[in-house]
């Protein structure tokens, strides 16, 4: 029955299906004929029935209040008036702007499309080269789901058992490396390209551009510290983020109307629904792959190859890499952590490292042509054809890749402040 499972998944994605009903499809062919129908139903509603994933819809939500509510524009200007005087400043301001936003929305297609629709034109009006502010602004993009909080960590923790506190600590610092190496990237070109520089911003008009985006800048505070505390859980901090968001639209922004306030609570539950149905249809897959001894026999071939820790995380990144090509993140992490986790367990790579590579890997997908989701965002903002941007991306492309190994072989950046602060 396994073979007809396999092949009935491989063949539903070939007839472009979505990844949810490939994967529940391919459950199906696998549980009817062995009289499991009351296992599949069972499977599907604890694929859904965590109250950890309260938080994926708590902070959608909180997100797009906050990204509804005109702060982008805020963060974009704060940005600016830190890091304009410097050569490159307005593309680090960019990552910059990315990286915050990140830790509001966790989500790299919001962020690409909040901190692009701001900063490529003023980038593009500045003398900036349409190819590298797309390719900039697409790129740092990916901070979304790394810097926390972060849906792909929260789908992760939930599939593979893992503290989502513990996540979040740990892609702090694999975050900021990413974003410091890109700003150096963008140094170094705008150098050899000789971008301008912008005046250098007074105290008091950087004091008022920093107060103006204060709400967004505290909102993650209020979050990690709030776990870290022990105040509240991960899904209790996203109900506080929800709170919080709609308070800073009430006090300080009133952009939120009761006509956007629906279309946003319209948007945040069809974002859910699918990340939940995804999961849900995913968790019988991941119990036919348990069932089957999947992992146990990559271990075994593993093991009769000789292959060390090293090179089996290489050979990890290599495969996710690949696969993140046509998967989106969160479809990705359904189908390989029920296969990854348990098999790094016996190699010895610590659960909470291994979440930190998985998430990074298929979030480069996002780039990487031709069918990465945030470059297709990029694309329509910037107005840059997919082509041109496709050449353009592969130069911060490859500094992003040079991170991910960094982070790979050095677990203690994603590790030291989990165990820091949770033990």
């Amino acid at each position: 029955m396994f073979i007809l499972f396999l092949v009935g998944f491989i063949v539903l994605l070939c007839l472009g299906l979505p990844i949810a009903l490939g994967l529940g499809g391919a459950a199906f062919l696998y549980f009817i004929p062995n009289g499991f129908f009351a296992q599949l139903v069972q499977n599907t509603y604890a694929g859904i029935g965590s109250y950890t994933l309260l938080a994926v819809p708590l902070f959608m939500l909180a997100g797009n209040l906050m990204n509804e509510s005109g702060i982008t524009e805020h963060l974009a200007n704060f940005t600016m008036d830190l890091l304009g005087h410097i050569r490159g400043g307005l593309g680090m301001a960019t990552i910059l702007a990315s990286g915050i936003f990140a830790a509001i929305t966790g989500s790299a297609v919001a962020t690409a499309v909040a901190i692009g629709g701001v900063l490529i034109p003023v980038m593009h009006k500045a003398g900036y080269e349409d190819e590298v502010s797309a390719s900039v602004t697409a790129t740092a993009a990916c901070l979304g789901p790394i810097i926390p909080p972060s849906i792909p960590f929260i789908i992760y923790g939930v599939i593979a058992n893992v503290s989502i506190s513990a996540l979040f600590l740990a892609g702090i610092v694999p975050g900021i490396i990413f974003a410091l190496s890109l700003m150096i990237y963008m140094y170094f070109v705008a150098k050899k390209r000789n971008y301008p520089v912008q005046k250098r911003t007074n105290l008091k008009e950087i004091a008022i551009a920093t107060w103006k985006a204060l709400p967004a800048i505290f909102m993650p505070v209020i979050i990690l510290g709030g776990i870290l505390g022990g105040i509240f859980t991960p899904t209790e901090a996203a109900s506080v983020a929800v709170i919080y968001a709609f308070l800073i639209d009430r006090i300080i922004y009133h952009k939120i109307t009761m006509k956007k306030l629906y279309k946003i609570l319209l948007i945040s539950g069809l974002e859910t629904g699918t990340i939940m149905l995804l999961l849900g249809l995913s968790e019988p897959f991941a119990w036919v792959v348990a069932v089957e001894q999947i992992p146990q026999a990559m271990i075994g071939f593993l093991s009769q190859t000789h292959v060390t820790p090293m090179i089996a995380l290489l050979l990890i990144n290599i495969g996710l890499l690949i696969l993140g090509i046509p998967l989106e993140t969160a479809p990705a992490l359904t189908i390989v952590v029920p296969i990854l986790a348990p098999m790094a367990a016996k190699l010895g790579i610590n659960p909470i490292h291994l979440g930190i590579i998985v998430c990074f890997n298929l979030v480069l997908g996002l780039i990487t042509p031709p069918v990465g989701g945030v470059l297709f965002s990029v694309c329509g903002i910037s107005g840059l054809p997919l082509e041109k941007l496709s050449k353009a991306i592969w130069p911060p492309f490859l500094i992003s890749v040079i991170v991910l190994l960094i982070i790979t072989y050095l677990p203690a950046l994603s590790t030291f402040l989990p165990s820091l602060l949770l033990h």
